[in-house]
């Protein structure tokens, strides 16, 4: 009987391409997000450290777990003490006194951003899972607060149990909508909210088209640069043109840009990724920047156009990319309008430095009673 090894790499590029990759598309819970190429893209242009995990049997990799150690945003020690109806004295004390969350370097370990993680395993899967999860709590350093797995397939609730035994607390207060593609269009947008619907109708009574954007260097500072507009509105966190040009050229076939016009101007544009793996369109980055564009219902022509594009090119499933779960936020209502069904974002927590973790959870806890 072969003896599995276990190897935790600082980069991607440590492992063969051909080997990891072999690994994502055999497994079924392997997605685009897995792939030795996303992982390098993000490597090359975040400032996030890697701690990838593998296991193999007799030197070929047989389970992958991408990793990514990156900061916290953490409140600041007066903020908390305003924040909060009620602090106890310990807690007080260390937030305003020693400005303890400020200063500490704290760190999380995640799997994986951007996208989604997990492990993917292909045999030996206890044996594996064992030896992944035994080596990451040696290799945290003592700066990492906690450990977060975020996956996006819901077959890894298989794992439910298993993470539970080792520490880790489940999470659900994000989720995706997602479309059957294999439903003809007119039973798609039948399912639609009327609101959705008339938007539609109206959208094409101006003279709107739509089209895919080639990934040339001028196509995708165009699309960041309608990105940059868009999420500074929304005030959302925003990735580097460099990450939008590496993903472009490491993965070409995997990205798609659709950028729509009406009278002749363009008036939005959305990147989409293929998850081949999983049969899948994802939604991903929304590049609509000015905000007179709306009165041309850009959302729903390129939503429209991408269903239609997945529909034709055999994925399965559309899926309009990660929003809160709840029915009070403004995005969640207008991906809800579609008519697709909400999957759950499966998340996974574990504390690695007890006494922090707590604090963490707490101040966490308090946030949520104002923002969610």
């Amino acid at each position: 009987m072969s003896t599995l090894d276990v190897h935790v790499y600082s980069s991607i590029d440590a492992v063969s391409e051909g080997q990891w990759n072999n690994v994502v598309t055999q497994s079924d819970q392997g997605s685009v997000f897995h792939r030795h190429e996303w992982l390098r893209a993000v490597e090359d242009t975040l400032p996030y450290t890697p701690r990838h995990v593998v296991v193999t049997k007799s030197g070929n990799p047989i389970a992958v777990f991408p990793n990514f150690v990156t900061d916290i945003d953490l409140p600041t020690g007066a903020a908390l003490v305003e924040n909060l109806g009620f602090v106890p004295n310990f807690l007080s004390e260390a937030a305003s006194t020693s400005r303890l969350f400020e200063e500490q370097p704290l760190k999380r370990l995640i799997s994986a951003t951007p996208g989604y993680g997990g492990p993917v395993v292909t045999t030996d899967e206890t044996e594996s899972l064992d030896l992944m999860f035994d080596t990451l709590a040696r290799v945290n350093g003592r700066n990492i607060l906690f450990h977060t797995i975020k996956a996006k397939d819901p077959s890894y609730m298989r794992y439910g149990k298993y993470l539970a035994k080792h520490g880790y607390e489940p999470k659900l207060t994000d989720c995706r909508f997602e479309l059957h593609l294999t439903d003809e269009w007119e039973d798609i947008e039948r399912r639609m909210d009327k609101e959705r619907r008339k938007s539609l109708r109206k959208a094409h009574e101006n003279d709107v088209s739509v089209h895919e954007a080639e990934l040339t260097a001028a196509e995708i500072t165009a699309t960041h640069e309608a990105y940059i507009e868009n999420m500074e509105r929304v005030r959302g966190h925003t990735y580097p043109l460099s990450f939008f040009e590496t993903v472009a050229s490491a993965l070409p076939e995997r990205m798609k840009i659709f950028v729509a016009e009406a009278n002749g101007d363009e008036i939005g544009r959305y990147v989409h990724f293929l998850d081949d793996e999983q049969e899948t369109m994802i939604y991903y980055f929304s590049a609509i920047g000015d905000v007179s564009n709306f009165d041309y219902y850009p959302a729903e022509l390129l939503h429209e156009h991408a269903i239609k594009w997945g529909k034709e090119n055999g994925y399965r499933y559309y899926d309009f990319g990660s929003t809160g779960s709840t029915y009070t936020d403004g995005i969640f209502k207008a991906k809800e309008k579609y008519g697709g069904r909400p999957v759950p974002t499966l998340q996974w927590d574990k504390g690695q430095s007890p006494g922090l973790w707590h604090l963490y959870k707490f101040a966490r806890t308090a946030y949520r009673k104002t923002a969610y």
